[in-house]
């Protein structure tokens, strides 16, 4: 199949019949719907409408290995020690793979990169109540109080690339991301999460209803369900830069905290075990590269 070419149709211009059907003969040859005549240089209107960008290539693949309908699941359990593993999500087999000679962004380009999934947390009884924190002391009534937590804790994902080579064994997180794995206990700054999705790890609420002159004595751990959940990232690098894979890693569970400088999420260790973990069902990753035309 040969590339078709065929001169653009310009606003206010007519199209006669001779027009029509050379288009209509080009576009009939077998195979005309080809990735050499329509990959490689078709508009995403919805989304670059008036920025004059050409598509240059797209990739997609199923993400995760669990099913659509959670009869298969895939379990990540969350951190008993600081840093947290990152658990590649789909165990490897669910990455973006460009090829031996990869996709080079050039200045001028631009890299949009989708994600979605369904995520289940699972969390037993209240370990995250025994280094108290998160909790928040409530009156009981009757002279006393008791603790109930304020819920600020989550699971992370988030986006990485390779820029070495096609082997795929030197992924780091993309630019504007931390990949967690540094500090005492491992945190990311909210400032360096350009590429990050978050699951709430759990949520507690009084059990009693309202309160009783602000008062209340019962707690409960809300049975969480599955949700879904997405993010996006889109990179225009200063320089050329040549990435042979994507991948999206999970990992936790983190707490909310702001010190004197910082708004980061630190890692929860309280909460770490095989009882505390993350299900997955399948999803997909998706990459475009555009330019500008």
């Amino acid at each position: 199949m040969s590339r078709i070419i065929q001169d653009r149709i310009n606003a206010g211009e007519s199209i006669d019949a001779t027009d029509l059907n050379s288009r209509y003969t080009a576009y009939s040859q077998p195979g005309a719907l080809d990735v050499a005549n329509h990959g490689a240089a078709s508009i995403d209107l919805p989304q670059v409408r008036g920025n004059q960008l050409i598509t240059i290539d797209s990739q997609r693949v199923v993400l995760g290995t669990g099913s659509y309908d959670h009869s298969s699941v895939e379990s990540i359990p969350s951190a008993t020690a600081s840093p947290a593993t990152l658990a590649e999500v789909g165990g490897g087999s669910t990455r973006l793979n460009f090829g031996l000679t990869g996709w080079t962004i050039t200045p001028g380009d631009i890299l949009r990169v989708y994600w979605d999934t369904s995520a289940r947390p699972y969390v037993t009884g209240r370990p995250y109540a025994a280094p108290n924190l998160g909790t928040l002391a409530i009156d009981d009534g009757a002279g006393g109080q008791f603790d109930i937590n304020d819920c600020l804790a989550c699971w992370v994902l988030h986006l990485e690339m390779d820029t070495t080579d096609a082997t795929l064994a030197n992924f780091v997180p993309v630019p504007g991301q931390t990949d967690f794995q540094t500090g005492t206990p491992a945190f990311g700054n909210l400032s360096q999460c350009a590429a990050m999705t978050v699951v709430p790890a759990y949520l507690e609420h009084s059990a009693q209803g309202n309160a009783n002159e602000g008062a209340t004595s019962a707690r409960t751990l809300l049975d969480m369900r599955w949700g879904g959940v997405s993010g996006a990232y889109w990179y225009t690098p200063s320089g050329s830069q040549t990435i042979y894979g994507l991948r999206i890693v999970a990992h936790g569970i983190y707490h909310a905290k702001r010190t004197v400088t910082q708004n980061r999420l630190e890692l929860f260790t309280a909460v770490g075990g095989v009882t505390q973990y993350l299900e997955l069902t399948q999803g997909q990753l998706s990459a475009v590269h555009m330019r500008r035309g």
